[in-house]
């Protein structure tokens, strides 16, 4: 036994003087040509590292780099397609002899990302040889090598990151500024905290947006999100659920499901990254969402609320040098209870049009104009970020609205052709009955922006129709009862 320990001990200090002799005697920095003429084989792109290469061996095997950039290849302007300002990594040595890898903390320093598509439609995130995808089989990646089994990451550190992504086939720019990733410890197909901050921009819009939840990394190339929380300026879906899976172009996110103002949310997008104009397609239902927050979130303008329900199936380029809207096709219905359309008082505008026909001085706009209903409903084709409808129907006590008409989603203007019959009392509304036009069609037009949409109405012609209507039904009454007495008489 005496003996066994002597060769334990002979065999430690051997390998420890191995190790003291390597830190001794190695320096990475004699080999950083050598490295960079590595990564440019590989890559195609030229590489270079600024600075010293830090390092450590036992018991970590630890590397410190400092600026690290790489090119965008040959038909770009000269902006790389990465660079990041400081980079860090660490892997624990003793695990390697059991089969596992577990890496420390990756950080990441000031990296940017730039992302072009050249004027001849060339994409520099695409590698000599690739699609600049990873390949893919039937519904996502290839399995990955089996060792992935055993890999662990102490989490990543990324800290006022940067992409820039430009399309100039289109003009199209999108920036997102101040990333910031917090990625707790990873190890394959097991939850990891996740924290994603960042400033998104295209053109004048802004959107300041965090992402926290969990994060599942899979042994096949896929993501998975659980009980992730989504904020966008004023916008927020909470307990998003949802695959992230690589395809041969680009990304499937599905199933996707999550709670979405008061209502619930399911869908299945599809993002052709790799392609012009990186079209994404869409099929989404939403239910029992409250759209009064929600339009006001998304547009700033609470313009109908209710418990509303839609469903829609459509796409749009994101990368098409016109706003994503501009390009949208879509087919969607919709279906609102117990609402109200704001900004438009239907039942006031009738009430005043007949005041000024009776020589009356309309009733003053005490209050909010607004039309309540009890349902609101149709069925909606967008063609090139222009919706157009001729099923539109609004129910209430007081009203039946049927019609339809266009609205342009990017200038948000609108022009609708619609039928009013008054149904009820219009008193309901703030106004003295209106006899006379119970049960009579009245025209309605509304034009304008979706902020100040203008009203028109034509009650003079409604009445003078409906008056002759009644005349010719009175006369053709008195007649009939004129025949039969003639008849009585003859016979």
């Amino acid at each position: 036994m005496r003996w066994l320990f002597i060769a334990i001990g002979g065999m430690a200090g051997l390998v420890l003087a191995a190790v003291a002799a390597v830190a001794l005697l190695f320096d990475p920095n004699d080999y950083r040509d050598q490295l960079a003429a590595a990564v440019e084989r590989e890559t195609g792109r030229t590489f270079t590292l600024s600075g010293d290469i830090g390092w450590s061996l036992f018991p970590r095997l630890g590397v410190e780099l400092g600026t690290v950039r790489l090119g965008s290849g040959t038909g770009f302007p000269d902006r790389p397609l990465m660079r990041a300002e400081g980079l860090s990594a660490g892997l624990a040595v003793m695990p390697l002899f059991t089969g596992r890898i577990e890496l420390e903390t990756l950080e990441l320093r000031q990296p940017t990302i730039n992302l072009i598509r050249n004027a001849d439609g060339l994409a520099n995130w695409r590698f000599p040889g690739g699609s600049g995808q990873p390949t893919a089989g039937s519904g996502g990646m290839a399995p990955s090598s089996e060792w992935l089994a055993g890999l662990s990451l102490g989490g990543i550190d990324l800290s006022d990151g940067r992409i820039r992504y430009e399309d100039q086939t289109t003009g199209d720019v999108l920036t997102v500024d101040l990333i910031n990733l917090d990625l707790g410890a990873v190890t394959i197909g097991q939850a990891t905290p996740l924290t994603l901050q960042a400033v998104i921009r295209r053109g004048e819009r802004r959107w300041n947006s965090r992402l926290a939840g969990d994060v599942i990394i899979r042994r096949d190339g896929t993501l998975s999100l659980r009980e992730t929380t989504l904020t966008a300026n004023a916008l927020e879906i909470r307990e998003i659920s949802t695959d992230i899976n690589p395809t041969a172009s680009g990304w499937r996110i599905h199933p996707l499901s999550a709670l979405f103002y008061q209502g619930d949310y399911n869908g299945d997008i599809r993002l052709e990254s790799d392609a012009p104009e990186m079209p994404l397609t869409f099929d989404e239902s939403l239910n029992g969402v409250a759209m009064g927050p929600l339009l006001a979130a998304l547009t700033g303008v609470e313009r109908v609320t209710g418990e509303a329900g839609i469903t829609a199936n459509g796409a749009l380029a994101l990368s098409s040098g016109d706003p994503p809207l501009a390009s949208l096709n879509a087919e969607a219905e919709f279906s609102i209870r117990d609402g109200a359309l704001r900004g438009i008082n239907i039942a006031r505008v009738i009430r005043q049009a007949v005041a000024r026909l009776e020589g009356r001085t309309p009733p003053p706009d005490t209050e909010t104009p607004e039309t309540d209903f009890t349902s609101f409903s149709g069925r909606v084709t967008v063609r090139d970020g222009v919706a157009r409808s001729e099923d539109i129907r609004l129910d209430s006590p007081l009203l039946r609205i049927r019609g339809g008409g266009r609205s342009d989603l990017v200038e948000q203007t609108l022009a609708l052709t619609l039928d009013v019959n008054i149904v009820g009392s219009i008193e309901g509304q703030g106004g003295d009955p209106l006899e006379s036009l119970r049960g009579v069609t009245i025209p309605l037009q509304i034009q304008g922006s979706w902020n100040q949409p203008r009203i028109s109405v034509d009650v003079a012609r409604v009445l003078q129709e409906s008056q002759g209507t009644r005349i010719r039904e009175r006369i053709e009454q008195e007649v009939d009862e004129l025949r039969e007495r003639l008849e009585g008489l003859i016979n």
